[in-house]
């Protein structure tokens, strides 16, 4: 069943929402940044966003994501460049239509003054005692078995979206939650998903690209052959894909050295 959404604007407020969170609006649209200080809450980032876990009034536990700004350039410019908290919303709604797995998103929105965007957020469910993918597969503790079967679920799902015609974008090991047991068929989510761009079609230099962003190492051929299901003469692309690889990393290297 397609799931429901409303937009609003109110207040100086634009955003979208589940049918079920529109009867809250004026909660979210009013009172939710007061009613915040000093509630207890599971942090998660700090900056530039802030990510926390908290219960709200009518829900069980959300998953908050207070969008920051890096620089005074960056702030003015956000108006320019879309809203990250809207973006990820849809985003999020194009995914789940496709059947690839990410957190069900409740609401987003961007408060905006004299033209400048004050306030932007976006608060999804919570997968419940979920960690990294990036936790687990540097886990010493993981079994080989475990480490195969994750791979393949990982595989059949960033495959999905890429076939839904989205570029994530920021495709790195630590975007990917892992739950304890199967929710809904699975157990790994995609999330992190403001930088993404839904392009209808990726062809496949593009997912090239963002899957090097991975760098699963010694993992890739069991992760490639899975993601390549059905599409064998993808696989001739493998050498190139170690090439991106090995070009970010020497980037990334770089770009520490640089930030000292």
């Amino acid at each position: 069943m397609r799931e429901k959404y409303k937009t609003f604007n109110r207040n100086r407020i634009q955003g979208i929402c589940a049918a079920e969170i529109e009867p809250h609006l004026s909660f979210f649209t009013g009172a939710f940044k007061e009613w915040l200080a000093g509630r207890p809450m599971r942090v998660f980032l700090e900056r530039p966003n802030r990510v926390f876990s908290v219960k709200l009034p009518m829900e069980d536990r959300v998953v908050v994501k207070q969008f920051g700004w890096r620089s005074t350039i960056h702030k003015l410019a956000r108006p320019l460049t879309g809203s990250k908290a809207i973006r990820s919303f849809r985003i999020a709604m194009t995914l789940r239509e496709a059947g690839v797995a990410t957190p069900r998103p409740l609401i987003a929105w961007d408060r905006k003054d004299g033209g400048a965007m004050t306030d932007s957020c976006f608060i999804t469910e919570e997968i419940p005692d979920a960690i990294t993918l990036r936790q687990i597969l540097k886990s010493p503790m993981i079994l080989g078995t475990e480490r195969m079967a994750l791979l393949t679920e990982l595989a059949r799902l960033v495959r999905g979206m890429h076939d839904a015609g989205i570029l994530h974008r920021d495709l790195t090991i630590g975007n990917f939650l892992v739950a304890p047991k199967s929710v809904a068929g699975g157990r790994i989510f995609l999330i992190d998903l403001s930088r993404a761009v839904h392009l209808g079609r990726v062809p496949l230099p593009l997912r090239l690209i963002d899957l090097a962003r991975m760098k699963l190492l010694d993992l890739w051929p069991d992760f490639f052959t899975a993601y390549c299901a059905g599409r064998p003469d993808w696989k001739t692309w493998r050498p190139l894909l170690r090439s991106l690889v090995w070009i970010r990393r020497r980037r990334m290297d770089l770009w520490k050295k640089i930030k000292g």
